[in-house]
């Protein structure tokens, strides 16, 4: 019994598989310009409210920027997105301090040198990369914030990812409410 012969567009559709796979694996290894640590989008923000903030909190967000595995033989770095999210419909939320401490506690980073206004259901993230390891195991951003009475508290989370090999990982951490220091 004889095969049927092939289509000629397979051998076509096979060059474009290897050539995405090939591209694909380029564009993982290449590395991509340096980010800017805060990202903002450009409609996100506004002027500060004529309302009293008189609402005052901090977040203690975790951000393993470093895993280890194994018993401690392995380390797995991971790169982190700090997201702030203005919960409120109708509020200003303005974002007062954010900074990046490592395991020990001590401060790595402080990012903002005066508040952001973030409209109603605006965001903004805080980058670090995955080979940034100053945090080492135990990282994390705290994140003092205001808005007016009533308004909903913000939504502050980290996201991790790493990418090793064929391998992908990613860890969501949400942010908890901690006591602000007066």
């Amino acid at each position: 019994m004889r095969a049927p012969p092939l289509s000629p567009a397979l051998p076509l559709l096979a060059l474009v598989l290897a050539w995405s796979v090939f591209a694909t694996e380029c564009a993982a290894r290449s590395p991509l310009p340096a980010a800017q640590p805060v990202v903002i989008g450009p409609d996100a923000t506004t002027s500060a409210p004529q309302e009293k903030l008189a609402v005052h909190g901090r977040t203690f967000i975790p951000l393993h920027s470093t895993l280890l595995g194994q018993g401690g033989v392995t380390r797995l770095n991971f790169s982190g997105a700090l997201s702030i999210h203005n919960a409120s419909a109708t509020n200003v939320l303005a974002i007062e301090k954010v900074e990046y401490r490592n395991g020990a506690g001590q401060l790595i980073e402080s990012y903002l040198n005066n508040p952001v206004y973030l409209k109603p259901y605006a965001s903004l993230q805080v980058l670090i990369a995955q080979d940034d390891v100053r945090g080492g195991t135990g990282a994390s951003f705290t994140v003092d914030w205001s808005t007016v009475e009533g308004a909903d508290e913000p939504l502050i989370e980290a996201i991790m990812t790493a990418f090793t090999g064929p391998h992908s990982y990613a860890i969501l951490s949400p942010g908890r409410r901690v006591s602000r220091p007066q």
